[in-house]
């Protein structure tokens, strides 16, 4: 029915657009739930929405845009294109092409593109119950008129076997379960409520992760452990995010104050876990701003900072606490010294801030961070590289200097290889491409043909090392098949040095190469059978 609904035109546009506005790991994951056959009730509305049904942990609805992919929704958590919307497009795409041709294609390197979207905090709290849940069960407990402190006996009484179950099943799998099946008791409240108690029970839940963690685990974070922290958070940055502040600050001064203390005590924590930091910084950054409570905030972490009784531990936690209203001072440089000498610190912990900067439309603020944590972005994961090289070819465009981005792109090495050599590529300046696939030791079955092809034919002598480099790398692969392919390659490059009038010099190189492995008897027999014999 699509296919007589849709063209192949539509379908490859479409995925042009994903191919822009889509992180590849999103891309796969969509990928993966249309293989697995969970798509069902795709149909075409007003000749421009595709949407469906999708099968993830309930039922959610897509409404894929094919003229304008970004504008696409799901009923998931997840606040940007998600891989429901992906999953949609490839049942869309599988009428037409090869999925798993395009699949492959958004796996290859991509240079990072800049959309608002990026800005936008991956899920939003949706006020509504899990459907699996009986909330009248448990939300007879409260009301929307229940103190902060009666949230969190409720929180306690509703976890008591909390830490077992998650000894006896999957722990991560447990607390999240616990945490979204306890939103239900605000399903009903007034949306400006129960955001509020979204966000303590994130905080909750949370500190039950921190709190089981060092009793079962002795510190040690497994990865699956890690993701529950990272997506907690995620959810609570989401909830502040696309809550309604002044509304919370006005309607809901009590529940606010209560907050403020409950942020101040996350300070008790031990600082060997830095997601209860995440939350404290989050929290003073995105709804606790009143200026007096900020000074009163500031005055206990410098007494702690300067207590000659504090241990180094305790100093060093409450510098890094300092630092952030430094940033909320706009005194970004202090911050900065503060934390780069914290080797722990990597990329993410600056991220949050970035993003802010960028929505605030503070780009000059956002590139003066770049400057400063280029190293750090030069080590990143793909992910976050790509999300702060996105915004910060935005910001460079913001301040009139978007000519200056692809040199620049140097800095960022070597997370930003791909994008360097494209753009010494596009600018024809070879020798600096030579020198980059030299020095990244890229083998040329990773080099693209047609590239090196232009090379070849504009200046083949600059070919010469990235060739004979190649001819080595085989031969010390010590088998019949490499010698062979070193032979072939030989040849090509014998056919370079005649074209370029090197005959003399190549004929040294072949002797020199036939001397120093005068012992490798099979390469040798392969030397005589391409005509190499001296």
């Amino acid at each position: 029915m699509l296919q007589r609904e849709l063209t192949r035109e539509q379908a490859i546009q479409v995925g042009e657009q994903i191919l822009i506005a889509v992180e590849g790991h999103i891309i796969e994951r969509g990928y993966t739930y249309f293989s697995d056959g969970v798509v069902f009730n795709t149909r075409v509305e007003q000749g421009q929405y595709l949407t469906s049904d999708v099968q993830g942990s309930e039922v959610y609805h897509v409404r894929l845009d094919m003229e304008t992919v970004q504008n696409s929704t799901c009923t998931c958590p997840y606040s940007r294109i998600c891989k429901h919307i992906a999953a949609t497009f490839f049942q869309m795409y599988s009428v037409f092409e090869n999925p798993r041709t395009f699949l492959t294609r958004s796996q290859q390197p991509r240079r990072a593109t800049f959309s608002p979207h990026l800005l936008i905090p991956t899920y939003k709290y949706s006020h509504t119950a899990p459907a699996q849940q009986d909330t009248a069960s448990i939300s007879s407990a409260l009301t929307s008129n229940s103190s902060v402190k009666e949230w969190w006996a409720f929180f306690e009484s509703w976890t008591r076997n909390l830490f077992a179950a998650m000894e006896s099943y999957r722990a991560s799998s447990e607390l999240l379960s616990s945490y979204q099946n306890v939103l239900s008791v605000a399903a009903s409240w007034p949306k400006d409520r129960a955001q509020l108690f979204v966000i303590h029970a994130n905080l909750f839940h949370l500190m039950k992760l921190t709190q089981y963690v060092k009793t079962y685990r002795q510190s040690y974070w497994f990865l699956d452990l890690v993701q529950t922290a990272e997506r907690l958070l995620d959810q609570l940055e989401g909830t502040l995010y696309f809550a309604d502040i002044p509304a919370l600050l006005t309607h809901h001064q009590d529940a606010i104050v209560d907050t403020l203390q409950l942020t101040k005590e996350l300070k008790e924590n031990e600082a060997t876990s830095l997601y209860w930091i995440f939350a404290y910084q989050m929290l003073w950054w995105m709804l606790l701003k009143n200026p007096q409570w900020m000074q009163e905030e500031i005055h206990v972490l410098d007494q702690l900072i300067n207590n000659e009784n504090s241990s180094a531990a305790e100093k060093e936690k409450g510098l890094l606490l300092r630092a952030h209203f430094h940033v909320m001072e706009k005194e970004d440089e202090a911050a900065l010294q503060i934390w780069k000498k914290m080797s722990r610190l990597n990329l993410s912990f600056y991220l949050s801030y970035m993003k802010s900067f960028a929505r605030n439309g503070e780009w000059q603020r956002f590139l003066d961070w770049t400057a400063s944590l280029t190293s750090l972005i030069g080590q990143a994961e793909t992910q976050q590289y790509r999300l702060v090289i996105a915004i910060w070819q935005e910001a460079m465009q913001r301040v009139g200097r978007s000519a200056e981005c692809g040199a620049k792109l140097k800095q960022f090495l070597p997370s930003s290889y791909h994008e360097y050599a494209a753009y010494l590529y596009e600018e024809r300046q070879f020798q600096q491409w030579i020198d980059l696939q030299m020095s990244f030791q890229v083998p040329m079955a990773d080099i693209s043909l047609v590239q090196v092809k232009e090379i070849e034919e504009t200046e083949p002598t600059l070919l010469f090392p990235f060739y004979l480099r190649e001819v080595n790398r085989l031969i010390a692969e010590r088998n019949r098949t490499a010698y062979k392919e070193a032979i072939k390659l030989m040849k090509k490059v014998r056919t370079i040095y005649n074209r370029a009038n090197q005959d003399a010099r190549w004929e040294r190189y072949v002797e020199q190469l036939s001397a120093k492995h005068n012992r490798l008897r099979a390469f040798q027999e392969e030397l005589r059978r391409g005509n190499f014999n001296l």
